[in-house]
């Protein structure tokens, strides 16, 4: 059994704790010993019995700890991962949900969270720091790039490309074969029908761009 601190103390953060509790339950693997915030207003606080142990730093004293980013914001989880690179920790935990449907054919990196209820269609790509949320539907030969986040109920089709750090909305969609650039965002209940640049938010159905972002406002 491996020890784990979850970063990120909010809501996010205790549906990750069950997600590893749920885990448990089929199969003993984790021992939650804490959260970590960079909220330090936070530090000593308890969340469902829980123990905020500290900010991020916490772990360069604790490099056998495993780390579960529970954070939503694509461009928040990039920086993080970013944080653990030059603190060169390596541990970062996959957390797959015991009812996740999980073809034998898929590529999926480490730091990836998958909330119960998803599908996964065979031969799909999910790369690291991607957040899957609650009744998502992922479409055989599907690409997700690094820090990709999925809001509740989003269904993507199959062999869709969506680029680095891209976030849909609740309950957002996608036909077959469509592209989403990077750090794009889909707006809730949004329908893309056709590629979208990067740097874009899109919504409506069809999903239509509605603003334009300058590159590189991620890492600001």
């Amino acid at each position: 059994m491996n020890d784990l601190v979850i970063f990120g103390a909010g809501g996010v953060g205790r549906q990750v704790a069950q997600i590893v509790s749920d885990i448990n339950s089929v199969h003993v693997e984790w021992n939650i010993i804490g959260y970590l915030d960079d909220d330090e207003t936070r530090l000593g606080d308890t969340v469902a019995d829980i123990p905020v142990l500290g900010n991020l730093e916490w772990l360069s004293a604790h490099r056998d700890v495993y780390v579960a980013v529970a954070i939503a914001a694509p461009s928040i989880v990039a920086k993080t991962y970013y944080r653990l690179a030059t603190m060169q920790h390596q541990n970062i935990s996959t957390l797959i949900h015991p009812s996740v449907w999980l073809p034998q054919r898929a590529e999926i990196d480490k730091g990836v969270i998958v909330y119960g209820g998803v599908i996964l269609d065979p031969d799909i790509t999910i790369g690291k720091g991607c957040m899957i949320n609650k009744g998502c539907t992922i479409g055989h030969d599907a690409i997700l790039e690094n820090f990709t986040s999925l809001a509740p109920g989003v269904n993507l089709g199959g062999a869709v490309h969506i680029g680095c750090g891209c976030y849909f909305g609740i309950s957002s969609a996608t036909i077959q074969g469509v592209s989403v650039g990077m750090w794009s965002v889909v707006g809730a209940g949004a329908v893309v029908i056709e590629n979208l640049p990067p740097n874009v938010i899109a919504v409506g159905v069809p999903a239509k761009t509605i603003k334009t972002r300058e590159e590189g406002w991620y890492l600001l």
